[in-house]
């Protein structure tokens, strides 16, 4: 029976695909996010399926489950995910063999795990990278995997992938396609010219765009943001949040009749349950981790987006709106 997987297409995403795809190496792989899941799943017919490293958006939980009944009801469906879950739904609602770690624990630890003894021993350093990339590289098993490495070199792989999915190859999904091919084959980031010559322009390209953010971000009381800015929104979030000396940090691009968005945070542990309760008020589509958050609202709903999100910032920290 054929395999497709679904993953999220940052640095993590992508080594987690890329380790399932180790372990079925048949399958076809495709590149989604939390607002185009329930629409991607709707396309799944007569395949055993993998997810990977997608979230579950409160304002869509009712038909996922739904659509994932549908296919498991059939067919195998393993949910590799570390995201918090909606509130107000548990482990058990969900309808396929559900494979969580805590905030901790990127997608490609658990799906390393799992597959472990299906795996060429060397694919540790793969998840190692997916766990740089997603900022989890301090749990017990990224330890001792990095212990069995120099860790040195697993740090510049990282780095190099990082460069190149969050730059201008975002959305360049047969190249990321190729990419999971590569990393399944343990072939090194660093040993492909066309890897480093991506990396390298996005290193020059990065410093150009700090200074982009540092003229371009805009203040509403405790949130800071930016909008269209071409560049990596987690980087681009992050430097608002720096610039605009802020606790939050925004960065959003549009497409077509909507808004995404990048939020990021020192301050705060549940940055993901005041985003979504923010979309959710507007009909978008919200969540992530504690510190870091996506959304997407229609464009004409963005400035309200950012007033309510500074509203109930301030509230939870009691800060001055």
């Amino acid at each position: 029976m054929s395999w497709v997987i679904f993953a999220h297409g940052d640095c993590d995403g992508v080594c987690s695909a890329s380790l399932a795809f180790s372990a079925k190496k048949e399958a076809k792989v495709f590149f989604t996010n939390p607002a185009g899941l329930l629409q991607d799943l709707r396309q799944v017919k007569d395949e055993n399926l993998i997810i990977t490293d997608i979230a579950l958006t409160s304002s869509h939980k009712k038909e996922i489950i739904s659509e994932l009944k549908r296919i498991s009801s059939k067919y195998e469906v393993l949910y590799f995910d570390h995201h918090p879950l909606p509130l107000g739904l548990s482990t058990e609602e969900i309808p396929a063999t559900l494979i969580r770690g805590e905030d901790d624990s990127c997608a490609s630890e658990l799906v390393y795990s799992y597959f472990r003894d299906k795996l060429n021993p060397e694919l540790s350093r793969v998840m190692v990278y997916g766990a740089i990339g997603d900022y989890s590289d301090n749990t017990k098993i990224v330890k001792e995997v990095l212990s069995e490495w120099d860790k040195r070199e697993l740090y510049l792989e990282a780095g190099i992938l990082v460069k190149v999915l969050e730059g201008t190859k975002k959305r360049d999904y047969d190249f990321k396609r190729n990419l999971v091919l590569y990393l399944s084959q343990n072939k090194l980031p660093s040993l492909n010219e066309e890897l480093i010559k991506i990396a390298v322009q996005e290193s020059v390209l990065d410093e150009q765009m700090r200074e982009v953010i540092r003229v371009s971000t805009r203040v509403v009381g405790n949130v800071a943001y930016v909008k269209d800015i071409p560049w990596s929104l987690g980087k681009a979030a992050t430097y608002a949040r720096v610039y605009g000396k802020t606790v939050v940090g925004v960065a959003a691009e549009e497409r077509k009749e909507y808004v995404d968005m990048s939020i990021r945070t020192i301050a705060l542990d549940n940055l993901y349950e005041i985003v979504s309760r923010v979309a959710e008020s507007l009909n978008g589509t919200g969540g992530g981790h504690k510190n870091a958050a996506g959304s997407r609202v229609q464009k004409d709903s963005f400035i309200q987006f950012i007033e309510r999100l500074n509203n109930e910032v301030s509230i939870c920290l009691g800060l001055k709106p």
